[in-house]
């Protein structure tokens, strides 16, 4: 459930203009002034109003009046809401002035738009008159009708504002001619038959009925109106309620086209982007349409949405406070005040706005619903819940509510009573994608099965992930007591872990929309995993899920408190595997700049990175921050702090209470420890890009005699394949300065094309500067000393390269060639041990390790190999096949047997062969039937086959 735009006076501005003054009264310079304030060209439209309202002589009753409502209009549109309501109060009196009348008597559109600005404000017993003095002058009227409506919705009166929204439905049928000219009417209108629709009808029923109010109501408006840029803006809010956001999307930027300076679709595109997870793009569209209309309350309502996906709590509250400001009734903004207290860890301030929502309305629906929503986002499950179920008692017809409480429930594995929430709320609202999404994930998973073992339960399809469960349950439980240890807290019950068949499945079990990018995912109860036996490239799942896992632990064990920088810092920390080389080329960039964050805006770098490597050097430093804490503070630093984020500390807090330091110090100190880190480095930095083949030239032109821009150049016909221009530029590089590296590089590959390698080695040998050797010269160079058989110097040469970039794969892989070559077994089981450490996901040098291992008589290093292979491709027999032939050497043959079985259901080659080996261990184990029988099974097929008759006759003798 998303936050439903709060309808307020800023829905209705100007939705009378037109009504406002006689046909005959209304000049071409009062149109074309309210066609200016339809594009968002407010100035220049106020501006032509006070010009015509100074006329002389001096316009009509009726025309001055028109003014007047374009004026309150354009006023009201940029956040001038006073001086809005004071042009109305002035054209009420100007009214009376000549001749006292009964206040009835005064042009009912001029108290109706008084009685809208009136409810925006919160203003409710004086919209209420304002409301009823128009209607005594016009019981009909649409706008006065519209605010009455409202108001008793605000009230808590829901079967008052059913009857009052019946009624539009009613005038609608009965007066649809007259209406279909009518763009202001036809808005009102639709705007109370979606909410009369909502709560009384159901399934196709509602659904054909709102779609009604898009075609039969909001485009008719349009088309009464070409400039009515409301009517797609209420398109595409419908259409995002219901999770289509490319319908959603569509209609807004049909709207935008129309007027790009209407805040309220600003902020609908922006309320679109939070459902997508956009939020920088969505703080934008919020700024922007503060930059319109300073007092516009669901800009600041978006900022605090976003800011509490941000975690910036007290910003959320600052920014929730604004709205409050404006309209301190406005049941959205006191929820999102009421959340960010929750989540400022104030429980009191929290509940005290709570009771102020009470007060205004006894059956607030919107402002728990709005509540739950914003608790949820921050998996505070227990208080989000309760606050859902208040929000359906208020209002038990309502869908969204039921979807929001259905989204929590799949978050804490509930899944049973989601499905029935969202049966329901497809039922009353079979609009919203999303709740059709959730049931049919629902209804596909109904055939999952479950392994259980003493701490997790895994889900999975039976269809293809039955194997993969069980080794992923296995997994668990060995890491278990290792996680257990390390942070110090035992997770209650069972933890559910769910295996979901594909990527699109996975991301409709997280966020019920079709994508996201990521193959793992927490809610903090439940893990949920996308099958890689659908991804494209195999990856090492018992990785992400030890991420997962940890998040699981450091949010239950702070009660969901602990800061995202935190638990990604630990989930990273626990995968074990060493700071990728990227991130190291990215330290000795970024922090001599000091292009680094803090404690303040690290979270930002997850969230809302500014470039995509923000979110790399995100995860680098929250885990520099954590191995930081554990350098300065001590062993047990990393639990301090997550016990202080347990008891609600915010991170300024924690630092001081855990290490009796101000967070200055903490920090400055910090920005120390990066500069040791980056210290230790020893990694080559990326050359610099070279300039433009054209600036090269022209360099070149202005300087003849550059020998660096000589080489580059040559370089970059070598790269076009232009020898003929290369070879020049690189003698004159030569020439110009002896043995320039880039130069003698490009000569000898111009000799190499040739089949001259002994002319390359002569022009590379003196090129190489052994104290900072150039990449692309230490390649070559040791690429054809090992072709000429000079093993010893081309290993030499690749860990000279290496001294420099010590975990660079590509050095690492090239002294594994050569030690291949050597025959030198242990360097090469050690390159590539290395290899595996940098890249998780590589099965084919695992496979290697663990061949290469049981080779060697190392059975149980090539057990951990084994092991690892299956963690990327559970259903690859060789991985099963290695593992068991490891386990047998070791003699443990009730495991070796087990997977011998296991390799045989994958279709290996030569089973036979595989049934020979699963024998033995049957034999190994006591197990003499089960091996003979085996043994006689192939011997059926192939009466020759010699490991089975000799095994065979093993047996008997």
């Amino acid at each position: 459930m998303m936050r439903r735009v709060a309808i307020g006076w800023a829905v209705a501005v100007g939705l009378v203009a037109g009504l406002a003054a006689p046909a005959h009264a209304a000049g071409p310079g009062l149109d074309e002034a309210r066609s200016m304030i339809k594009v968002g060209k407010y100035a220049e439209a106020l501006e032509a109003l006070d010009a015509l309202a100074k006329a002389d002589p001096p316009p009509a009753p009726a025309e001055r009046e028109a003014i007047a409502l374009a004026r309150a209009e354009a006023l009201e549109s940029t956040g001038e809401v006073g001086q809005a309501s004071q042009v109305l109060r002035a054209a009420m009196d100007a009214a009376t002035a000549a001749k006292p009348v009964d206040p009835k008597a005064i042009n009912p559109d001029l108290w109706a738009r008084q009685a809208e600005i009136f409810l925006g404000l919160g203003e409710r017993e004086a919209a209420a008159e304002a409301a009823k003095l128009a209607r005594e002058a016009n019981p009909d009227h649409l706008l006065a009708r519209w605010v009455e409506a409202r108001l008793l919705e605000a009230r808590g009166d829901t079967e008052g504002a059913d009857a009052a929204y019946k009624w539009f439905v009613d005038y609608q049928n009965a007066h649809e001619e007259e209406l279909s000219k009518d763009a202001a009417g036809l808005l009102i209108v639709g705007q109370a038959a979606e909410k009369y629709f909502r709560a009384n009808m159901k399934g196709e029923e509602q659904s054909e009925a709102l779609n009604d109010v898009i075609n039969q109501l909001y485009e008719a408006a349009i088309k009464a109106d070409p400039e009515c840029w409301r009517a797609p803006w209420l398109e595409g809010r419908l259409f995002l309620a219901g999770y289509q956001e490319g319908d959603a999307r569509r209609e807004l930027t049909r709207a935008l086209r129309i007027n790009p300076h209407a805040p309220e679709v600003l902020v609908t595109l922006g309320q679109a982007d939070l459902q997508g997870y956009k939020l920088a793009a969505g703080r934008k569209k919020a700024e922007r349409a503060l930059e319109i209309n300073p007092r516009y309350a669901p800009a600041h309502i978006l900022i605090a949405d976003l800011n509490i996906s941000d975690e910036r709590f007290a910003d959320a509250k600052a920014a929730a406070e604004k709205a409050v400001a404006e309209n301190p009734r406005d049941e959205d903004a006191l929820a999102r005040l009421a959340a960010s207290s929750r989540l400022l860890v104030d429980p009191l301030g929290a509940l005290a706005v709570e009771a102020v929502a009470r007060s205004h309305n006894p059956r607030p629906a919107t402002f728990y619903a709005a509540l739950a929503e914003r608790l949820a986002d921050r998996r505070k499950y227990h208080s989000a819940e309760k606050a859902f179920l208040q929000a359906i008692e208020a209002d038990p017809r309502r869908a969204d509510t039921r979807i929001g409480l259905g989204m929590l429930y799949m978050q804490i594995g509930r899944e049973p009573e989601a499905r029935d929430l969202f049966e329901a709320a497809f039922e009353s609202d079979p609009f919203n994608v999303r709740a059709n999404n959730m049931r049919l994930i629902l209804k596909h998973m109904a055939a999952y099965k479950p392994v259980d073992s003493p701490h997790y339960t895994v889900l999975y399809d039976p269809t293809q992930d039955k194997l993969l469960a069980r080794y992923a349950s296995r997994y668990l439980e060995s890491i278990h007591g290792e996680l257990t240890e390390r942070f110090g807290f035992s997770l209650p019950g069972m933890t559910q872990i769910e295996i979901m068949k594909d990527h699109e499945k996975f991301s409709g079990r997280t966020v019920a929309l079709p994508f996201i990018p990521t193959v793992g995912a927490c809610t903090g109860t439940v893990v949920a995993l996308a099958s890689p036996k659908s991804s494209k490239k195999p990856y090492n799942w018992a990785r992400v899920l030890k991420h997962e896992l940890t998040h699981v632990i450091t949010l239950q064990q702070t009660e969901f408190n602990i800061p995202h920088w935190y638990t990604e810092a630990l989930a990273v920390e626990s995968e074990g595997y060493p700071r990728p080389q990227p991130w190291n080329q990215m330290l000795q960039e970024r922090v001599p700049a000091r292009k680094v964050f803090n404690l303040d805006n690290i979270n930002l770098g997850f969230i809302r990175p500014d470039v995509a490597e923000d979110r790399q050097m995100a995860y680098c430093q929250a885990q520099l921050y954590a191995q930081y804490m554990v350098k300065r503070f001590g062993a047990d630093a990393q639990i301090r702090m997550l016990d202080a984020y347990r008891r609600g500390m915010t991170t300024d807090a924690a630092v001081k209470h855990c290490f009796n330091v101000e967070k200055a110090d903490f920090e400055e100190k910090f920005l120390v420890y990066l500069d040791e880190v980056v210290a230790s480095i020893r990694t080559r930095v990326a050359e610099e890009k070279a300039p433009s083949m054209s600036v090269l030239e022209r360099k070149l032109k202005e300087n003849p005699e550059d020998a660096t821009v000589n080489a580059q150049l040559a370089y970059e016909h070598f790269a076009r394949r232009d020898l003929k221009k290369a070879r020049p530029l690189a003698d004159a590089a030569l020439k110009l300065q002896p043995n320039q590296p880039l130069a003698a590089y490009v000569k000898a590959r111009l000799y190499t094309s040739i089949g001259d390698d002994d002319a390359a080695l002569e022009v590379l040998r003196p090129a190489l500067d052994p104290e900072k050797p150039n990449e692309r010269v230490v390649d070559l160079l040791a690429e054809l000393e090992m072709k000429a058989g000079k093993l010893d110097e081309a290993a030499r040469l690749y860990e000279l390269a290496r001294k420099d970039d010590p975990q660079h794969t590509k050095w690492i892989a090239n002294l594994a060639r050569v030690h291949l070559r050597q025959g030198d077994q242990e360097k090469l089981l050690g390159d590539l041990e290395k290899l595996a450490v940098n890249d998780a996901d590589d099965i084919a040098v695992r496979k290697t390790l663990a061949e290469r291992r049981l080779a060697a008589g190392q059975p149980a290093q090539a057990e951990t190999w084994a092991t690892e292979m299956i963690y990327i491709d559970t259903y690859d027999p060789t991985g099963h096949i290695l593992l068991a032939d490891a386990l047998a050497a070791q003699g443990k043959h009730a495991p070796a047997a087990e997977e011998y079985e296991t390799a045989l259901t994958l279709k290996p080659k030569k089973p036979d062969d595989l049934r020979v080996r699963l024998a033995k261990s049957r034999l190994a184990l006591g197990d003499k039937d089960g091996a003979r029988a085996t043994l006689d099974d192939i011997l059926a097929r192939d009466p020759d086959h010699p490991e089975a008759k000799a095994a065979r006759e093993s047996i008997e003798k």
